[in-house]
């Protein structure tokens, strides 16, 4: 009996073996058959492309813009969404940490970097590497040469105890070695030596070993999703992404595509579509929806159709997105059930108690006052389920597994600029409460992360009411499940104030920008120190370090700053307040110097420009930039707005947060770009330029004279020609100078004679890359721009050059020209009223054609990136109709015009201007305009001695903001319908419209920021000076 049961028992063993590899055989053919690659393009269906014909050719998205999706509202038929994974794949994604592979590091070096580079590095995940620190303990990455190689060739091999360390030791290595850098504005990759270099001697047996002191570096704010990410597609997803795993960047917000799970989640509620539309923003103002602070679109009466496209599309694409940040083992923060509803969904529970928030920000009651669920009834915690069930369950059908890790972070913001219909202490304590509670109940892992941003207003938030929201959490495994961005640390921070969260564990973050605006703000000083202040807080809760900034492209050497702090050693930062541990077996020793802080910025200048372009003069410059809009001391909460971007008035000073006040010192910020500027000068741009043209020199006169210095004007400018009237003389210099010389506004190709030589002085569009190569007629045979020893053709350097002289006509130039323009006014002078008027008007065009220079300061890829994310599904009636494609496109474009405009369904209200760029076409076709319409108007009152009529200006100013807001290029392409009338045709996408916001640099940003100088440069000087008095 027992031969037999074992016989038997091993005959069925074999049996299920077998059974279980003919199902292994038969489940990788069916996945050989039918998998599709995730990350692919839009299923193409034919059929609906062949009736829609291209009115003109389209850019580098024309690929992208024709295909169509296969279903409205289920996208189980789609190629991009793979639901089967082999299952290797699907293990890993449950394994720890420490199997994760390193496969997708390989192919990030494979994108970025030189062929000689794919095969240079040895990457080794080593869960055991440790480090001989007390504080930098997390995320250790070792680096050395590793000689084990035959052939005589050496790798670099980087071992890291977490793929996060191993990005971050990669990038230690670009930065430190080969002396490159990715950044926003460029990397300069394409110049990294011929041959990989090694490690120097100097790092010792061990190389280089480095680790992080806080576990969490994160990155985004809910609105950057509105103000940066909003249009983006897949290909710049994956470059920010491979941004993020360099910088050692471990944990971000995954917002991206939500509204696909809410549509479903209250489609399950049984509202209609219609409901849920009325509830959810437009493409450009999510964010705010998802925060309850808006609701409902302002772009058309029904939108719902062009709506559902959008939603249908962003999840596509989040699914991309959170399929590498899986791969790179990036955290993502999800969404949750933030309790505010479709006004609809109470009549679905008549017996719950619905709340209304508060108005926000001034908007019309329509689209505020959203409806919510207090936290504190049942139902709080059901939906709170069920949307998170849902979510998880509809991420799995795509073949991502959202429980992948130890810990699931969700995103809840309650009261975001919002009154809470509560403030008692007991009642803010039973609200965190019980949303601590919910989200335990609908996920055991969850981890409840949340924005500080809402405590800073004071007068309602006082000391117990803090108290009692964080106590509400505590309440729950003793708060050990939130997570709180101090959002504003870098300014007004709330980790002082609160002993750390009260123990909460909390993430350091540098906010610095607003609404996306340009302009140079920073506190450098405190940045150095003040996390490492927060590190040391009694409460020992601090545990991430990241950067939350409204919208990316701006002062980017602060931010790259914000990501080295982690791997500096607090130990060698305060050697007084942590004293070296005793040597662990196996560890290895930082060997880390104090960060020097001058060192810092030079080497960060040096591998943005490359060590061999950078001259002392550009050090100088950079660091004198350092020590004035990166170091302000006034107390100012922001940066500051310019006024080129502002409504028109006789008084643009306005204080408060983001005022038009620049605190800098403005004569040393205009010193430090004529620095700049004059270190881009070849031999060639000499003979080009004219260093004081008669116009500056004249307006230099002016202002002398006007200020009683007459007896201080040169002998040149004290001629006859001082005492004829002012409009005349302004006149002539115009004339005679560079006034004439320069491009006139439609950018027309100009030339000058200089010495018996023609210069090239500007051209249009895609004729910049060979003006570069051109050389001066009857020159030397080297190239027009000096290539080798200055960094004239690397995207970072001109990104700065037009950044720093952007800075300098729009906040010192410009408002020193309104000033004296308004005093003009004042005083009823005609003569000088026109003339001063027109040169703020010209500064302001000259400005747009210093914009136009670089796409990072440019209106028209804003436009086309909206265009272009208009995909459709196969078998919507938007897919089949050209027209409707064309009005899809034409409601990306209103939405992505309005954001950065109105921000809102009416002009002048309380929120326009709030994003306004100082954009290239922006800044010429809806500010100039404004401008314009001011200085006519002052100019007739003056005439006819009267005051200005500013309600008129107002009406009138409107009136042409309105027209351009109804304004539709065809930028990205626009579709021909053979029966559509000839009506439809001219009122879609006009070519002239079109024209107006170029997506490719205009003229070449070195040479439009000589002529800037050559301009505007001694005035900047005398304005500086004046603004001081």
């Amino acid at each position: 009996m027992h031969i037999n049961s074992r016989n038997d028992t091993k005959r069925s063993t074999t049996q299920r073996r077998l059974k279980s590899t003919c199902l292994l055989i038969i489940g990788l053919i069916s996945i050989v058959v039918s998998l599709p690659v995730f990350g692919s393009a839009y299923t193409i269906n034919r059929r609906p492309i062949d009736l829609i014909h291209r009115r003109q050719s389209l850019s580098r998205h024309s690929s992208e813009s024709s295909v169509v999706l296969q279903h409205p509202h289920s996208l189980d038929h789609l190629l991009p969404w793979n639901p089967i994974q082999p299952p290797t794949q699907q293990l890993l994604l449950r394994r720890d940490i420490s199997a994760t592979p390193v496969t997708p590091l390989e192919d990030l070096v494979k994108r970025l970097l030189p062929v000689p580079y794919h095969s240079h590095f040895l990457f080794t995940l080593r869960p055991d590497l440790s480090t001989n620190s007390a504080t930098n303990i997390h995320d250790p990455f070792r680096i050395y040469n590793n000689n084990d190689q035959g052939g005589g060739s050496q790798t670099i091999a980087i071992e890291g105890g977490t793929l996060s360390a191993l990005g971050a030791g990669l990038n230690y290595y670009l930065k430190q070695v080969c002396k490159v850098e990715m950044t926003w504005s460029g990397d300069r990759f394409d110049q990294l030596p011929a041959v990989p270099p090694l490690i120097p001697a100097e790092a010792g047996v061990d190389g280089v070993v480095r680790a992080s002191f806080v576990p969490w570096r994160y990155y985004m704010n809910v609105v950057t999703f509105g103000y940066s990410f909003a249009f983006w597609d897949w290909e710049r997803w994956q470059r920010e992404l491979d941004w993020m795993m360099l910088t050692g960047i471990n944990m971000a917000l995954a917002m991206v595509g939500q509204e696909y799970v809410i549509r479903k989640f209250y489609e399950n509620q049984g509202l209609s579509n219609e409901d849920i539309s009325d509830f959810l923003g437009g493409p450009a103002f999510m964010p705010w929806q998802r925060m309850g602070n808006t609701q409902g679109s302002w772009a058309t009466q029904n939108d719902t159709a062009f709506k559902n496209e959008w939603i249908n599309s962003q999840w596509e694409l989040q699914g991309q997105i959170l399929k590498r940040m899986q791969a790179f083992n990036i955290t993502p923060i999800m969404p949750s059930f933030q309790g505010f509803v479709p006004r609809k969904l109470p009549g679905k529970y008549p017996s719950v108690k619905f709340d209304t928030s508060s108005v926000w920000a001034g908007m019309p009651k329509e689209f505020t006052q959203v409806t919510f669920l207090p936290s504190t009834d049942a139902l709080f915690t059901t939906l709170s389920q069920q949307f998170i069930q849902l979510q998880k369950t509809m991420y799995k059908e795509r073949g991502i597994d959202m429980d992948a890790k130890a810990q699931n972070f969700y995103l809840l913001d309650l009261y975001n600029e919002m009154i809470p219909t509560c403030t008692t202490p007991d009642c803010l304590k039973a609200t965190t409460g019980g949303v601590m509670r919910a989200f335990k109940v609908a996920d055991p892992k969850a981890v409840w992360a949340m924005q500080s941003w809402f405590l800073l207003n004071r007068d309602l938030w006082k000391d117990p009411q803090i108290k009692a929201y964080f106590e509400g959490i505590r309440e729950v495994n003793n708060g050990r499940d939130a997570f709180v961005v101090d959002l504003y640390a870098d300014v007004a921070p709330l980790w002082t104030t609160t002993e750390g969260f009260y123990g909460i564990d909390w993430g350091w973050s540098m906010l610095n920008n607003f609404g996306g605006g340009q302009g140079f703000y920073g506190t450098l000083p405190s940045l150095l120190t003040e996390p490492f202040k927060g590190y040391q807080q009694p409460a020992k809760s601090m545990r991430g370090m990241g950067i939350t900034m409204e919208g990316i492209n701006n002062n980017e050497y602060l931010y790259q700053l914000i990501f080295d702090l982690p791997w500096q050693s607090v130990e060698t930062t305060y050697p007084t307040a942590f004293a070296a541990p005793a040597p662990k077996p196996g560890a290895y020793s930082l060997q880390q110097q104090a960060l020097n802080a001058q060192a810092h910025l030079e080497e960060y200048i040096k591998r943005r420009y490359g060590p061999d372009n950078t001259t002392p003069a550009m050090l100088e410059a950079w660091t004198t930039l350092s020590q004035t809009v990166w170091d302000c001391k006034t107390g100012q909460m922001s940066q500051s707005k310019g006024i080129i971007s502002s409504t028109p008035a006789l008084n643009m000073v306005r204080e408060g947060f983001m005022t038009s006040i620049m605190w800098y010192d403005q004569t040393k910020v205009v010193g430090a770009w004529r620095q700049l500027v004059d270190s881009t000068e070849t031999e060639e741009s000499n003979m080009r330029r004219r260093r004081h043209s008669v116009i500056q020199n004249s307006i230099e006169a002016v202002i002398m004279a006007s200020n009683g210095r007459s007896s201080e004007i040169p002998q040149s400018l004290s001629s006859p020609s001082l005492l004829q009237p002012f409009t005349n003389w302004v006149r002539d210099a115009f004339q005679s100078t560079v006034g004439q010389a320069r491009l006139s506004t439609n950018r027309l190709q100009g030339e000058r004679e200089g010495e018996g030589e023609k210069i090239v002085i500007g051209r249009l569009s895609g004729s910049v890359k060979e003006a570069k190569a051109e050389k001066s007629v009857g020159g030397s045979d080297s190239a027009f721009f000096a290539k080798v020893s200055l960094p004239l053709n690397i995207s970072s350097f001109q990104y700065d050059l037009v950044d720093v002289t952007r800075e300098v006509l729009v906040g010192v130039v410009l408002p020193g020209l309104q000033r004296e323009l308004v005093d003009a006014y004042k005083a009823k002078d005609l003569d000088r009223t026109r003339a001063w008027g027109q040169s703020v008007l010209d500064v302001i065009l000259d400005t747009d054609r210093l914009l136009s220079t670089h796409t990072h300061f440019m209106l028209g890829p804003w436009i086309q990136d909206a265009r272009v994310s208009a995909k459709v599904v196969a078998d919507s009636p938007t897919a089949s109709s050209p027209a409707a494609m064309n009005q899809y496109r034409d409601y990306l474009e209103y939405n992505a015009r309005n954001q950065i405009t109105w921000w809102g369904p009416n002009g002048q209200a309380s929120l326009a201007d709030y994003a306004s760029k100082e954009w290239g076409g922006l800044v010429k076709e809806f500010h100039y305009p404004r401008w314009q319409i001011f200085v006519d108007r002052l100019v007739s009152a003056v005439e006819t001695r009267s005051t200005l009529d500013y309600k008129a200006f107002l009406a009138d100013s409107l009136r042409k903001e309105a027209g351009w807001m109804k304004e539709t290029t065809c930028l990205g392409g626009c579709y021909d319908d053979p029966a559509s009338s000839s009506s439809l045709s001219v009122a879609i996408g006009d070519p002239e419209v079109t024209s107006k916001y170029p997506v490719e640099a205009v003229e070449d940003a070195v040479l439009v920021a000589q002529d800037m100088l050559d301009k505007w440069g001694m005035v900047a000087v005398r304005l500086a000076q004046a603004s001081k008095k």
